[in-house]
């Protein structure tokens, strides 16, 4: 890992293809070190399953010289949905990790599904919304929504049998436009791979720049939906 010559952004996201305070995947003999390195960033970002919470976490951020913000996986609180994605995670161990966090005055980011497996499509943005209002009333102050993407054998299987079906740009496009609401965080849409999702070609840019517009624009100000006689 090698020093970033200032002038710093404000904010370091550390990434390491696991949980961070997963001792196996990130010993703690080496989290001073890591520490030292983000020095001078005002927030520094890991992710970590609800379950890996804990005393390594307060020690990561004691050694910190700016804030601490943990970024969980809530997904989806849709009740058959959240028992089928084997994520080891029950809404109260959430809720005691989100609790933890906020007491000891730590940052909570979260991220939710949009068109999680075995959650209805005519409902897809529907339990969306509401697993981004549950994330923030447990105080998450930033949700990212994650738009479900094939790709990996498993999700195809599952439309087959009709238990997943792929999201659209449209449908994520409403769902964060029905978020804005939310005053007490930060919700965004993930754009990665966005050219992915299925959606009509006529309105397909002027969606993916209003999405762009509403992750970067908190206020009032803020384009008026398309009108594209193809989705009419």
């Amino acid at each position: 890992m090698e020093e970033i010559e200032p002038p710093l952004p404000t904010r370091l996201k550390l990434y390491n293809a696991s949980n961070f305070f997963d001792r196996r995947a990130v010993p703690p003999e080496d989290l001073p070190r890591i520490a030292e390195l983000a020095r001078g960033f005002a927030t520094v970002t890991v992710e970590s399953h609800a379950n890996m919470i804990g005393p390594l976490t307060l020690q990561f951020a004691a050694l910190l010289s700016g804030r601490l913000e943990v970024a969980v996986g809530l997904e989806t609180i849709h009740p058959v949905a959240i028992t089928h994605l084997n994520k080891r995670l029950e809404l109260p161990r959430f809720d005691s990790a989100a609790a933890f966090l906020a007491h000891h005055d730590i940052d909570l980011r979260a991220f939710v599904l949009l068109g999680a497996p075995y959650v209805p499509a005519a409902e897809s943005i529907e339990w969306t919304v509401r697993t981004v209002e549950y994330a923030a009333s447990r105080g998450a102050r930033r949700v990212a929504i994650i738009p479900v993407r094939g790709g990996n054998g498993e999700l195809e299987r599952l439309e087959a049998l009709g238990d997943f079906v792929p999201p659209t740009l449209a449908q994520l496009e409403h769902a964060l436009e029905r978020c804005r609401g939310i005053k007490s965080a930060v919700v965004t849409a993930d754009l990665w791979d966005i050219d992915r999702l299925p959606a009509c070609e006529g309105c397909r840019t002027q969606r993916v720049a209003r999405i762009r517009a509403m992750n970067l624009c908190t206020g009032s100000r803020l384009p008026a939906p398309g009108s594209c006689p193809a989705c009419a």
